[in-house]
């Protein structure tokens, strides 16, 4: 009788380990798939470049939070109607990157911003190492070409001017040529102001 008891507990136990074990498999497979599930429908890249001044620059990476190469629509101040806002973030070269802060107007077309004081929209350029120095547009024109769920496409050019905010700038102007982006909306729980 002893030896049934010492067989049936064996079992039993193997039984149970072999369960236990088989729904820590199953779970670890469907965390997986949702795992996969959730970055699929994530962004994880996007696309730009331009050159400023001669150099050329790119980049396309989207941070954990999506505040980096993706884009949000917000109200305008006055609730007339939508804006874009956008940040577009450059490939470190050395100790140096770039950022562009985009934020225009909800739709398809050219947009030139012909000084700083210009409304309703504002694109400033901001070098980061180095000397992180910040420019606002002083005759940029944005060109959208397409806006839609997913994703929006465009490009821009012209000249930036030092913001007095960071005088000691090592150029007092610099000039973009043949930017273009193609970026994703961020679908994260975070918008920047």
């Amino acid at each position: 009788m002893k030896r049934v008891k010492y067989f049936s507990t064996i079992v039993l136990t193997a039984f149970l380990f072999s369960s236990c074990n088989s729904n820590s498999s199953n779970a670890s497979a469907n965390s997986g798939n949702s795992e996969s599930a959730s970055s699929k429908s994530s962004p994880t890249h996007g696309s730009f470049s331009a050159t400023i001044d001669g150099e050329a620059i790119s980049g396309g990476a989207i941070d954990d939070l999506q505040l980096q190469n993706t884009a949000f629509i917000y109200p305008t101040a006055d609730n007339s109607g939508k804006r874009l806002l956008f940040f577009l973030y450059s490939d470190k070269k050395g100790n140096v990157a770039y950022s562009f802060r985009f934020s225009i107007p909800d739709k398809t077309g050219a947009f030139t911003k012909k000084d700083r004081d210009d409304q309703p929209f504002d694109i400033t350029l901001n070098f980061q190492g180095g000397d992180n120095s910040r420019y606002g547009a002083e005759g940029v024109t944005v060109n959208i070409i397409s806006v839609n769920d997913k994703n929006i496409t465009g490009t821009f050019s012209g000249k930036f001017l030092l913001g007095v905010d960071t005088p000691n700038g090592t150029k007092k102007e610099v000039t973009v040529t043949d930017g273009k982006f193609d970026i994703p909306f961020s679908t994260g729980n975070i918008k920047p102001e």
